[in-house]
């Protein structure tokens, strides 16, 4: 997702800055520039996002068609290094604290996660209300 954009030459430029000198210009060459469109950077920041689902498939178990909208977190959040993160890197590369054993997850970055939560009402195939607590995601942030 990036967009390239161009500098261009102005001619009004050019022709001032030729008889200015009394000379030829000196023509510099069109250079692309990478640069992150609006759009990918937005879409890949924490934050939330929602999907239209059928009860039975949220995997609770209710037998319901009912279609509600789940909100749930995604997105990347900055790394920034904290004196705690420095600390536990330089102990464990000096060997005072042991590496994480295989299979064990060691999380040194910040995760996009729900911060506060909504519950969820609805109807399944019996005509019985159900009422799950704090299943959608009503806010994000990166924790961590």
């Amino acid at each position: 997702h990036f967009t390239l954009h161009f500098l261009s030459r102005y001619p009004a430029v050019e022709d001032s800055q030729t008889e200015a000198s009394g000379g030829e210009s000196s023509i510099s060459p069109i250079v692309p520039i990478p640069v992150r469109s609006r759009r990918s950077t937005l879409d890949s920041q924490c934050g939330l996002r929602s999907i239209l689902l059928q009860v039975r498939d949220l995997g609770l178990g209710y037998d319901s068609d009912e279609t509600v909208l789940f909100k749930y977190c995604s997105g990347t959040c900055p790394h920034v290094r904290s004196n705690h993160d420095l600390t536990l890197t330089n102990l464990m590369l000096s060997g005072v604290l042991s590496h994480p054993a295989p299979g064990q997850l060691w999380h040194n970055s910040p995760c996009c996660r729900p911060t506060h939560h909504e519950d969820m009402a609805f109807l399944d195939n019996l005509h019985r209300w159900h009422k799950v607590e704090k299943l959608s995601a009503a806010g994000c942030g990166c924790v961590g």
